[in-house]
């Protein structure tokens, strides 16, 4: 199958303030208040089959008018004070060229008032809530949660129009029929709920069966919580709705809070408060694979410290610097997809940890890049994954080799020349003297090769080439604790000058075939020497590293946008 990709579009509707001490412990002061947006979300999907669209909103927010909320509501809201509730989704849509007809699809994370918006608005869009909200919306199963938050409006959804998915815990047979079908005449799967894998995921449902949108089960919050996992073209996205209120619980900074009800009773915003846990475990495996976590009540500081802690799950905090800083600063959306590019290889692993920063300090440290801020973080990465001072030095030692590529290049286009224009024959046709030959089997026996493009070089500057011999072999020679041929193991010097040779500074691909082959030769694996060039292709992210806090500080000084 192949996977299908679907574009994701953040919709405002709506903010709230919420009592910290009840959704983290310890809060920061009593009384202390953070206000929050209901972020919603638009899902477009364009089917293979006809090309045709189907919009799916998550969720709806907050109602932009709170006197048509039920009175218990009314009265939680103005425990939640300030708010606002324009834009709302509705605005927030037409502000992208859709209304409210245009919508196929409205799924529901919930059925807390901050998430249900005014339905009505969306008069012929099909419902989707998850399973166990219609008890909750009829009464039925909600006697048991606490806190003037667990109140509900029992018609909520026309019934003609909503979708309860099915019970996660139950699996559906082979072939079961599907709820519906869509203006697009594909079946979303509302019903088979199946583990993904890859993704440490237990139960969800594969909507339009290509993987690109997923229903997650996320239990605890609130019987039905369910999130959404979506592949966009810039990797994957999961809109986690409320299985966390606060960052800080999901980088294990605070913890779930709790607090009395004016009966005395232990509350808690989550209604089981063990399978909160879970599922936030769950959403940090998530992160760590490098997928985008976005929750509900994410504002922008948290917004802007969510794409810090998916940066250190996946790269690690020492290395962050000035440039990705500013990056982020200016472009949030590159900035993540950049991490999203550079994680990759740290994903694959098919060099351990410390080669990949060996790797990235050969391309950083090459004469044709010199880009300092890499090369700091790739020596300090490497050296806090065991690499010795002597293994970091020889890959700068390697590194320097570079430059005889001026000979490689400059030499046969030197004595092409003289033969085209029939000058100094003698000199490029000569053989090998006794020293000559000496050098090229000291050359062979210590380089472990020879190539063609050293024939002329020989020929024409025995004293040279002798001198290069001496420079570009220490590597393979040196004596390091007792032991010669240098710390690095052959199969990784040559992997170190097919990252200089393949960088786009450098673009040398007569070397580059020649240390493939030596690389193979020592046995590298296709996989390694292809994720050599993935290290390398990341130095065109140095571009905005550089120019952004440039460009930062000039409009700082300038006083320009």
């Amino acid at each position: 199958m192949t996977r299908g990709f679907v574009q994701i579009h953040a919709l405002s509707a709506g903010h709230s303030s919420l009592p910290e001490e009840h959704f983290i412990d310890p809060c920061l002061s009593p009384g202390s208040r953070k206000t929050v947006p209901s972020l919603c979300f638009l899902i477009q999907h364009t089917s293979r089959v006809g090309n045709k669209r189907t919009n799916i909103v998550f969720d709806l927010g907050v109602r932009r008018d709170t006197s048509l909320y039920s009175a218990p509501i009314r009265h939680h809201v103005t425990t939640r004070q300030p708010m606002s509730t324009t834009p709302d989704v509705v605005t927030s849509l037409q502000k992208g060229g859709l209304g409210a007809d245009d919508v196929h699809f409205v799924v529901f994370s919930h059925v807390h008032w901050d998430h249900i918006g005014y339905p009505p608005d969306f008069p012929s869009s099909k419902f989707i809530v998850g399973n166990g909200s219609i008890a909750l919306l009829s009464g039925t199963s909600s006697a048991s949660l606490r806190g003037s938050h667990s109140f509900f409006e029992a018609d909520l959804f026309p019934v003609s129009r909503t979708i309860e998915l099915s019970d996660p815990g139950v699996t559906a047979k082979a072939g079961t029929a599907t709820a519906m079908q869509n203006t697009n005449k594909l079946t979303p799967n509302w019903t088979e709920w199946r583990p993904i894998p890859c993704f440490n995921i237990q139960k969800a449902l594969d909507v339009f069966n290509d993987g690109s949108i997923y229903l997650v089960d996320a239990p605890g919050h609130l019987p039905g919580h369910t999130n959404l996992l979506a592949c966009t073209e810039k990797g994957w996205v999961y809109l986690a709705a409320d299985s966390c209120h606060d960052r800080r619980i999901l980088r294990k900074e605070k913890q779930i809070g709790e607090w009395k009800d004016d009966k005395g009773r232990s509350c808690c915003i989550h209604h089981d408060r063990a399978k909160a846990e879970e599922t936030i475990e769950m959403v940090r495996g998530l992160e760590r694979r490098g997928v985008e976590i976005i929750f509900a009540h994410d504002d922008d500081q948290s917004q802007e410290q969510a794409a810090r802690d998916r940066f250190n799950a996946l790269l690690g905090p020492a290395s962050f610097h000035e440039g990705w800083s500013s990056l982020l600063s200016l472009s949030p959306s590159f900035f993540n997809a950049s991490v999203s590019l550079a994680s990759v290889p740290r994903r694959n692993s098919h060099l351990s940890p410390k080669n990949q920063a060996l790797i990235g300090l050969a391309v950083d440290s090459a004469a044709t890049h010199l880009y300092t801020p890499g090369i700091k973080t790739h020596v300090a990465t490497a050296l806090r994954e065991g690499a010795s001072v002597a293994e970091v030095v020889e890959v700068i030692e390697l590194s320097s080799t570079l430059g005889i590529h001026a000979c490689n290049i400059g030499v046969p286009l030197l004595v092409e020349v003289l033969r085209e224009e029939g000058l100094h024959l003698d000199e490029t046709t000569k053989g090998f003297d006794q020293r000559q030959e000496k050098l090229k089997q000291d050359f062979t026996s210590k380089r472990g090769y020879w190539h063609i493009f050293w024939e002329d070089f020989l020929r024409l500057d025995p004293d040279f080439f002798e001198a290069y011999l001496e420079f570009s072999s220490l590597p393979w020679i040196k004596e390091v604790d007792g032991e010669k041929g240098g710390p690095l193991e052959p199969k990784l010097k040559e992997l170190v000058y097919c990252a200089f040779d393949c960088a786009s500074t450098h673009l040398y691909k007569p070397g580059l075939k020649l240390h493939i082959k030596n690389a193979l030769g020592y046995g590298a694996t296709p996989q390694e020497i292809l994720e050599v060039f993935e290290i390398a292709t990341l130095l065109s992210l140095h571009s905005a590293h550089v120019a952004a806090p440039i460009i930062l500080e000039l409009n700082e000084q300038i006083g320009t946008v």
